[in-house]
């Protein structure tokens, strides 16, 4: 069985000029287990680029199956935000590895922080103008299709994402502060909603959280006034925000022609209950 202490050996057989050597060194590799990625990373200084394009798909694989074992940890969370937390940090591990440092609950804990120092009594509003205009967060417009852009943990650090990325992590900071931000599953994209001095606003966090006054709705849909009002007082799960995370990575796994994650996403939504 192949050990810690015998990697290096078997890494510097990855790219052999044998290529029974290379089909054996790459069974042993995929034989290793979950815990192969992180292993690694005290040997990188022996990695390079052809022996990680020959490992790649091993460990792409193992993450595919550790997500898989801790998916249903989200399912028994006592609350419908913690569920979300918990989904997004695994969907950030799984495309991140060992890359992200630290989990994305500690990234959320420093902007939260960061925030309290910037703004000591801030309210929900003073929220979005830190995240998108003091962070520059804001919205993937030229690459808008990188399964990257449902990853809480890359827009923090990135800057970038999807419309409902950037929303959960103006949720989550929210909640930690004591602040009530919740999704909104507006047509065209999502929309965070917030309620200050009893007045319900609506901020498009794509769009470095431009305010959306009601007297404004009108003219982002086409939809009837009485219609936009129910989608924006109807709550929406933990579930049915996890499946629209889902769906977005299928799309971009598509776009990207990466069909095995593609497949993978698709069979994940189809195992996730409904919200």
């Amino acid at each position: 069985m192949l050990t810690k202490e015998k990697l290096p050996h078997i890494i510097s057989l990855v790219d052999d000029d044998s290529e029974e050597i290379r089909n054996h060194v790459l069974q042993d590799l995929n034989d290793y287990g979950t815990d192969l990625e992180s292993d690694l990373v005290e040997f990188s200084d022996i990695l390079n680029r052809n022996n990680l394009h020959a490992i790649k798909p091993i460990i792409e694989k193992n993450r595919r199956e550790w997500l898989l074992a801790n998916w249903k940890n989200w399912y028994s969370a006592m609350t419908e935000i913690g569920k979300i937390e918990i989904a997004m940090n695994i969907i950030s591990k799984f495309q991140l590895g060992v890359i992200q440092q630290t989990s994305l609950s500690t990234k959320l804990d420093i902007v939260a922080g960061n925030f309290m120092n910037y703004y000591p009594y801030g309210n929900e509003l003073d929220l979005s103008n830190y995240l998108f205009q003091v962070l520059d967060l804001k919205g993937n417009k030229n690459d808008y299709y990188h399964p990257l852009n449902s990853n809480l943990y890359y827009a923090i650090d990135n800057g970038e994402a999807l419309p409902i990325t950037l929303v959960l992590i103006y949720i989550l900071i929210g909640d930690r502060l004591g602040l009530r931000v919740v999704g909104c599953n507006f047509p065209g994209h999502f929309l965070a909603k917030i309620e200050v001095d009893e007045e319900v606003l609506l901020i498009d966090c794509f769009n470095q959280g431009r305010i959306i006054f009601e007297s404004d709705l009108n003219d982002l849909s086409q939809d009837s006034r009485e219609a936009l009002t129910t989608i924006i007082n109807t709550p929406l799960s933990a579930r049915t925000i996890i499946k629209r995370v889902l769906s977005n990575l299928i799309n971009a796994y598509k776009e990207n022609g990466d069909t095995v994650n593609q497949q993978f996403f698709k069979e994940l939504m189809l195992s996730t209950p409904l919200g």
